[in-house]
C-alpha cells in the first residue's frame, strides 16, 4: 500500500470541494445543494486517490492487460505516477459530473 495518493489527496480534495462550493454559491444554487455537492465531490475525490493507494499495483496491471501490454517491470515513478493519475482522473470525473448536473440536470436553476 502507497501512501503518497492519500498525502496528494489531503490537499486536492478540500481545494476541489471548495471551488465546488464556491462555484454552486456564485451561481445561486440552494445551500442544501451546494452543501451536498460540494460534499459528493469531495468524498468522490478523496475516495479516487484512497482506492489508488489500496488497489495499488493491480490499477497497474488492469491498465495494462486492458492495453493488452504485457507488464514486464514497472518503474517506482510509474507505478507512483499512474496512481496520482487515478486519483486525478476520479476527481475529474466527479468535478465534471457536478458540472453538468448543476447546468443540465434536474436540480438546474430555472
Amino acid at each position: 500500500m502507497t501512501f503518497l495518493p492519500v498525502v496528494v489527496a489531503l490537499f486536492v480534495s478540500p481545494s476541489v470541494t471548495a471551488l465546488v462550493y464556491a462555484d454552486a454559491r456564485r451561481r445561486d444554487l440552494s445551500q442544501r445543494y451546494c452543501t451536498a455537492a460540494a460534499s459528493a465531490v469531495g468524498l468522490a475525490s478523496f475516495g479516487g486517490f484512497l482506492a489508488a493507494s489500496v488497489l495499488g499495483s493491480g490499477l497497474l496491471s488492469a491498465f495494462y492487460r486492458l492495453l493488452d501490454r504485457p507488464v514486464i517491470a514497472v518503474t517506482p515513478l510509474d507505478l507512483l505516477f499512474s496512481l496520482l493519475f487515478f486519483g486525478l482522473a476520479i476527481t475529474a470525473v466527479a468535478v465534471l459530473g457536478y458540472g453538468f448536473a448543476s447546468r443540465y440536470g434536474p436540480l438546474a436553476p430555472s
